[in-house]
C-alpha cells in the first residue's frame, strides 16, 4: 500500500472542512488544518485595533490553547536555532527587549526579532497582505508589548525586574474591527480570509522547483518537513536528513536533495492528513499510534474497544439496551450494531490501517501500512466478538456485566496488571502489535497469551478478593480457550449456557470444582469474603486433578451438612452426574488439565448462579 498516496488522497476528500472543528475520539475539538498552518498551544492573547493600537491582553485558558498559525518551512521544522513564525510566535522573537526581562540570556533573541520583523514585513507589504497581519506589523514595530502584558497583569515581574514565565510564553493576536454580519472572526486563528491570504503568499514566493518523487511533477519542493505528528508535543519526523556528516546516505547519494524530494505543498496535505486522523480517530498504546479509517470517511467500529462500547457508541439504542449480561441478548445488540456499520458501505469501499512508532525522540517510523476491503474488516472484527463471546465484568462504574470480550487495553491490564501496564510503554505496545491482527486481520491467537490468561486465572488466591479482577482473569480466560477451540475446529459449541453433554475430561473436572465452590460459598454469612477451598486449590487442582480432588471433596463435606436438605440432595446428585460422565480411567488420571477446565468451572458457575436468580424470583 501506498500510505502516502492514501493520505494525500485522505485530505483531498476532506477539503470542504478544511479548518473546520470537529469531535475527536474524546470529544476535544481537531482540525484539519490548511497547507502552510499547523498548531501550537497559545498561552497569550494580544488584542489590537486594525490600526495596530493595543486594547489589551489575557491568559489564554488550557481547554482553549490550541490554536492554528501560519508558519514558513523553516519554522515548521524548528527544533533549535532560530526561524520565526509569519504571525504568532514566542516573545523571544516578537520583543526587542526580550532579555531586559528574560531570567536566563537568550543570545539568539536579536537576530529571532530581526527574522520575526523582516518576515511579518514582507507579508505585510505583498500583495497577499491581510488588514490583520498589517495591524500586527505596526504594533510589534512599537517595540512595547512586553511593557502591555505586564501593565495588563499578563506578567508579574520580581524584585529582579524578571518575568519567570517569559520563556514559555506563546502570543496570538486578536484584531477587533468594526462588527458586522458578513464580518470575519476578529481571532486571526479563527479568520479564513486571514489564512488564505498566506496560502497565496506562500505560493507567489515559491522559486525552489524541482520534480516531486511522488507526482513526477515540477514544484516547489520542501526538504524540511513538520513535526507534531501524534500529538502537540510530539518531535519525531516521518522523514528527515540532518545527518549530512554521518552516514545517512550510505555512498549511494551526495546530497539529501539526491535521495528524496516531495512537494511542498503535497507534503503539508500528507502530514496535516496524519495529524488530523490520528487526533480524530487514532489510538494510542504507550507511544504506538494506531488509526484506522474508511476510504470515504464513514464510520468504523473501533476494533481495540470492548463489545460493549462499540454497541454504546451506536446512537440509536436506548438508555434502557445499554447494559445486557445475557448472550443471546447482547448479541443480537452487537449484531444490530454491525449491521448499521455495513449499511454505510458498499462494495468498493476499503479500510486503511497504519501504525507509527518513535525509535528515537526524533524519528518516527511507519511499523504498518495496509488496507483490505471495509467488508473484510467488518467481518473480521464480527468475528472476534462472536468467537470471544461471553460475560464480562465491565470497569465502568458499577461494574455491569456484558456480553462480548473486553476491549484491547483492559485485556492488556488483565493479563499483565495496569500498574505494569502504565509504567511499561514497551509491554504495551507489544502486546498491541501481537493481537492487534487477530482482531483486523482474522489472524490466529498466539497459543503463549491463551497460556498466560489460563495461568493468570487458575491463581485466584494471587488476588485481592474485594478487586473482583480474579472474576475478570477468567472470562477473559474463557474468551480465549473459547477462540482457540473455534480456530482448531473444535465441534463442540462453546457459549455461556452449561454444555451438559460434554464428557471432555477437563471440562467435567472444572464443573466439579464450580460446584464444590458453591457449596461452600453458600454457607458464607454477608460479609464474609474469604476464598473457599475450590478456589485456594484451584492452581493445584489445575495440575493434579483427580488428587486435589479428593482433598477439596473432603473439605466440603462439613459445608454440605449446614444446607438444606433440598440444598444438600441437589448437588450431591449434581457431584454425582458430572462424576458419573467421565470414565473410570479419566477420573482416575491425575495427569494436567487443560484450559477447558475454566470453561467448565465457568459453565457450571453461570448456570448455577442463574438457577439461584430464579428461585429467588419465584420466592418473590
Amino acid at each position: 500500500m501506498n500510505w502516502v498516496r492514501e493520505l494525500l488522497n485522505l485530505y483531498e476528500c476532506n477539503t470542504d472542512i478544511v479548518g473546520q472543528e470537529v469531535k475527536g475520539r474524546f470529544g476535544e475539538d481537531v482540525v484539519l488544518l490548511p497547507p502552510y498552518h499547523t498548531t501550537q498551544k497559545a498561552t497569550v492573547t494580544v488584542k489590537l485595533l486594525p490600526n495596530g493600537t493595543f486594547l489589551g491582553a489575557e491568559k489564554v485558558a488550557k481547554d482553549d490553547s490550541v490554536t492554528v498559525i501560519p508558519v514558513t518551512e523553516e519554522s515548521a521544522a524548528r527544533t533549535s536555532g532560530s526561524a520565526a513564525h509569519p504571525l504568532c510566535d514566542n516573545l523571544s522573537y516578537l520583543a526587542e527587549n526580550y532579555n531586559e526581562f528574560a531570567p536566563d540570556f537568550d543570545k539568539l533573541s536579536s537576530e529571532k526579532h530581526r527574522l520575526y520583523l523582516n518576515g511579518i514585513k514582507d507579508w505585510a507589504e505583498s500583495e497577499h497582505s491581510h488588514e490583520k497581519v498589517r495591524a500586527v506589523y505596526e504594533y510589534i514595530k512599537e517595540e512595547r508589548i512586553i511593557t502591555d502584558l505586564i501593565n495588563s497583569g499578563v506578567f508579574e515581574t520580581d524584585e529582579d525586574g524578571k518575568i519567570s514565565d517569559i520563556k514559555q510564553a506563546f502570543v496570538r493576536f486578536s484584531v477587533e474591527a468594526e462588527w458586522s454580519d458578513n464580518s470575519p472572526p476578529s481571532e486571526c486563528w479563527l479568520d479564513t480570509t486571514l489564512r488564505d491570504s498566506y496560502i497565496e503568499y506562500v505560493k507567489s514566493r515559491s522559486d525552489n522547483t524541482e520534480i516531486s518523487y511522488l507526482t513526477g511533477e515540477v514544484v516547489p519542493i520542501s526538504y524540511l518537513q513538520p513535526k507534531k505528528i501524534r500529538n502537540e508535543g510530539d518531535g519525531a519526523k516521518l522523514i528527515s536528513s540532518n545527518d549530512s556528516n554521518g552516514f545517512t546516505f550510505r555512498g549511494r547519494f551526495s546530497t539529501a536533495e539526491e535521495a528524496f524530494a516531495i512537494g511542498y505543498e503535497e507534503s503539508q496535505k500528507i502530514h496535516n492528513a496524519l495529524k488530523w486522523i490520528i487526533r480524530k480517530q487514532g489510538s494510542n498504546f504507550g507511544g504506538l499510534y494506531i488509526v484506522v479509517w474508511e476510504s470515504a470517511m464513514n464510520p468504523l467500529p473501533d476494533y481495540s474497544l470492548g463489545t460493549d462500547e462499540i454497541c454504546s457508541a451506536v446512537k440509536e439504542f436506548t438508555e434502557e439496551d445499554e447494559l445486557y449480561d445475557t448472550d443471546a441478548a447482547s448479541a443480537a445488540r452487537f449484531e444490530s450494531a454491525m449491521n448499521g456499520y455495513s449499511k454505510t458501505t458498499d462494495y468498493s469501499s476499503k479500510t486503511v490501517i497504519m501504525a507509527l512508532n518513535a525509535a528515537t525522540p526524533g524519528r518516527l517510523s511507519v511499523i504498518e501500512a495496509s488496507e483490505l476491503s471495509t467488508s473484510q474488516y467488518l467481518e473480521n472484527v464480527r468475528k472476534w466478538h462472536n468467537d470471544c463471546g461471553l460475560i464480562h465484568l465491565s470497569f465502568k462504574k458499577g461494574m455491569p456485566k456484558y456480553y462480548g470480550v473486553p476491549g484491547l487495553k483492559e485485556i492488556a491490564c488483565i493479563l499483565y496488571g495496569r500498574e505494569k501496564i502504565s509504567g511499561d510503554e514497551k509491554l504495551l505496545q507489544s502486546f498491541c502489535n501481537r493481537l492487534r491482527p487477530c482482531i483486523i486481520y482474522g489472524k490466529r491467537l498466539p497459543s503463549d497469551l491463551v497460556n498466560l490468561a489460563v495461568n493468570k486465572a487458575s491463581s485466584p488466591a494471587s488476588f485481592d478478593t474485594k478487586s473482583r479482577d480474579w472474576e475478570r482473569a477468567l472470562s477473559l480466560a474463557c474468551s480465549f480457550i473459547k477462540k482457540k477451540e473455534i480456530e482448531n475446529r473444535s465441534k463442540e459449541d462453546w457459549k455461556v449456557s452449561l454444555n451438559t453433554n460434554s464428557t471432555d475430561r477437563s471440562y467435567l473436572f472444572g464443573r466439579l470444582l464450580a460446584v464444590a465452590d458453591r457449596i461452600e460459598y453458600l454457607t458464607y454469612t454477608k460479609d464474609e469474603d474469604r476464598l473457599t477451598n475450590a478456589k485456594r486449590y484451584m492452581n493445584l487442582f489445575s495440575r493434579q486433578p483427580m488428587k486435589t480432588w479428593a482433598n477439596i471433596h473432603d473439605r466440603i463435606i462439613p459445608y454440605l451438612q449446614k444446607l438444606s436438605i433440598r440444598q444438600r440432595i441437589y448437588y450431591e446428585k449434581l457431584i454425582g452426574e458430572i462424576t458419573e460422565k467421565m470414565s473410570e480411567a479419566d477420573f482416575a488420571d491425575n495427569s494436567p488439565l487443560n484450559g477447558l477446565y475454566l470453561l467448565g468451572f465457568y459453565n457450571q458457575s453461570y448456570a448455577l448462579n442463574k438457577k439461584k436468580d430464579q428461585e429467588e424470583n419465584e420466592n418473590e
